[in-house]
């Protein structure tokens, strides 16, 4: 059972970016270095200010990256799917989490300890490369979550990020050729609150608006978009 899960985590690890160069001894030494768990949804994976020690791989499902207030509220800073990679910020300079992450959905995960991460950059220059792809996105996302908060109103905001995560969703399911005649998001109205900085009464009328004209369809825990096209008609500058 051991080595059909090594030998599946293996082939898992060459589609993604930051591993897809690595030769099939290169891969099976850092999948020997690594670890899978699974966490329930709704499940912390880290705190704000936790110590860094892993870099996170996410195999299945989704995990999102949010900033928790002083009161309760959050706002969400990202969702990573299957593919993506988070928690790699505290392994360059040791600092403590710079921001909390919990399971989206039930989600598989991949472990890399920190010495090990930085030990494979080196030995990788190319993958040095795809990180810092991966933290320029960053940068340019926050960069428009600014301007978007700034610019756009609240209807605004509520389409176009549900548009952007429909297309990443999208692009992971497309990548496990899972992906159905319908897209649906997991995700709840206070998280689409927080992503969108706003109320969660705000966003429920706007959202009761879009389903009365047949954009979206809402379920608990589900947010389906039915006419994309519509949906990005909703976006007003």
């Amino acid at each position: 059972m051991t080595d059909v899960a090594d030998a599946a985590l293996n082939e898992r690890l060459r589609t993604l970016p930051l591993f897809s160069r690595l030769s099939g001894d290169e891969l099976s030494d850092l999948a020997e270095r690594m670890r899978t768990r699974s966490f329930k949804r709704g499940e912390t994976i880290f705190r704000k200010d936790d110590p860094g020690t892993h870099l996170y791989l996410v195999l299945e499902g989704a995990v999102k990256i949010g900033l928790p207030g002083e009161f309760g509220q959050e706002a969400l800073v990202a969702i990573m799917r299957a593919g993506d990679f988070f928690g790699e910020l505290a392994l360059f300079d040791r600092s403590p989490r710079s921001a909390s992450a919990v399971a989206l959905d039930d989600t598989r995960a991949a472990l890399l300890a920190s010495d090990d991460f930085l030990l494979f950059l080196e030995r990788h220059p190319g993958a040095v490369r795809v990180v810092l792809e991966v933290l320029a996105r960053t940068i340019r996302r926050l960069s428009d979550r600014v301007e978007h908060l700034t610019f756009l109103d609240v209807p605004s905001r509520v389409a176009k990020y549900l548009l952007e995560l429909s297309r990443a969703a999208g692009a992971a399911q497309a990548d496990q050729a899972t992906r159905g005649p319908g897209l649906e998001l997991s995700l709840t109205q206070d998280e689409l609150a927080a992503f969108v900085g706003a109320s969660r009464v705000s966003v429920n009328r706007v959202l009761g608006d879009l389903e009365r004209r047949d954009i979206v369809s809402i379920r608990r825990r589900r947010i389906a978009i039915k006419d994309p096209e519509r949906l990005a008609k909703e976006v007003r500058p």
